[in-house]
């Protein structure tokens, strides 16, 4: 099967601190992948630069076939993520998350139709 995700030499520094060293794995399409370690060793910081959400400060990424930082909006469109904590008021509506997330998304679809 293919590599969905390839990650090679991927670093990470905040000032001084280096949150990420050198990491470098691939997961394969169809298989479950979890990244393990301590507070501190740098988890968040390579799946935000996996996702785009963060600049690397080296190595290479490429999730789908797409980089992360230059493709953006495509590997959003692809692929979705659950953050570490999040949550919607207790009291929202169905349709109003709907609303939320297509907005957000700026997603090409009816909010209507899904909520059908």
């Amino acid at each position: 099967m293919p590599d969905v995700v390839e990650v090679e030499g991927l670093s990470k520094r905040y000032g001084s601190t280096v949150a990420v060293d050198g990491v470098a794995f691939t997961v394969a399409e169809g298989e479950i992948f979890g990244l393990l370690g301590s507070n501190g060793a740098g988890k968040t910081t390579s799946v935000e630069c996996i996702q785009g959400l963060r600049r690397a400060d080296g190595g290479r990424i490429s999730v789908l076939g797409l980089d992360p930082l230059t493709q953006t909006a495509e590997l959003r469109r692809r692929m979705g993520a659950q953050l570490e904590e999040s949550s919607l008021p207790d009291r929202i509506k169905v349709w109003e998350a709907l609303d939320l997330f297509c907005t957000a998304e700026n997603a090409d679809v009816d909010c209507d139709t899904l909520l059908e």
